[in-house]
């Protein structure tokens, strides 16, 4: 199981994710694992965006590594990044059904797609969330579905009803405007998600505190979105059994300002 994460910020985006590929075997009951290098973060400079995954990441010869780079380099057959999120669901969806599956979980995927909307002359963020999981523990899927996720994690002073779309991103504007930020992980819930949850209300309460260095250092930011993938791996690596190790190998991070500078000193701004 992947760990990503993400921030979005007023003037910047940003994901990093392990590399860390595991195979289970049903009838052995054991995991191998594949791969420590390769990244799971895939810039799409079209709509200023990259996509991060996690769940499903290979089955015989095919990886949604190589899918989503292959998809990004048709952004620019789309007018709109919520066009091109729905390419992406539909063409994965089609794939899938091609495939004979063991299990229904072993199709489980999560595709977090961060970038930019043009709204009114004005540059907004937006995360859509692509998955066919049914529940927060990643047991049960069902067909892929494409959401909005940035107004609806809104705190709840700062959501009064909007109900057409242009409110409802004018309200992540505003939201984002105070220097506040969102805050996204994904991966084994149990595992990780408590991990970052702890790293970030840290983060967030030192900021608001305004204990925390003022900086326009994007090597910072990249390394704070890095931080909770690099404490659990560690964690991982010293008390697992190996094979219970989900976290691990290569940290990957990519920052996307919204300039459209594609920043990383792991690799990933490169197509």
């Amino acid at each position: 199981m992947t760990a990503i994460s993400a921030i979005i910020s007023k003037d910047w985006i940003a994901a990093a994710s392990d590399s860390l590929l595991t195979e289970y075997n049903h009838v052995s009951n054991t995991i191998k694992h594949l791969e420590f290098r390769k990244s799971k973060i895939v810039p799409i400079r079209q709509f200023k965006a990259c996509a991060a995954y996690w769940g499903l990441a290979k089955i015989g010869n095919w990886r949604t590594y190589d899918f989503l780079k292959e998809k990004a380099t048709e952004a620019n057959n789309y007018t709109n990044f919520e066009e091109f999120a729905n390419y992406i669901c539909q063409e994965l969806q089609t794939k899938l059904n091609r495939i004979r599956f063991q299990n229904s979980s072993d199709k489980g995927i999560g595709i977090h797609l961060i970038g930019y909307e043009s709204i009114n002359g004005m540059q907004i963020p937006e995360l859509f969330l692509i998955s066919n999981y049914t529940d927060p523990n990643y047991n049960e899927t069902r067909e892929l579905n494409v959401s909005r996720h940035l107004y609806g994690t809104l705190p709840e002073e700062f959501r009064n009803g909007e109900t057409t779309l242009s409110d409802k991103q004018l309200k992540v504007k505003d939201f984002l405007d105070l220097r506040r930020l969102f805050i996204f992980n994904n991966g084994d819930p149990v595992m990780f998600n408590p991990a970052a949850k702890a790293i970030f209300e840290m983060f967030n309460s030192a900021k608001e505190r305004h204990q925390l260095r003022q900086t326009n250092n994007y090597e910072e930011y990249m390394r704070l979105v890095s931080r909770p993938i690099e404490i659990i791996k560690k964690v991982q690596k010293d008390f697992f059994v190996n094979d219970y190790i989900r976290v691990g190998g290569k940290i990957h991070h990519l920052l996307i300002t919204k300039r459209g500078d594609f920043l990383s000193d792991t690799g990933d701004n490169d197509l």
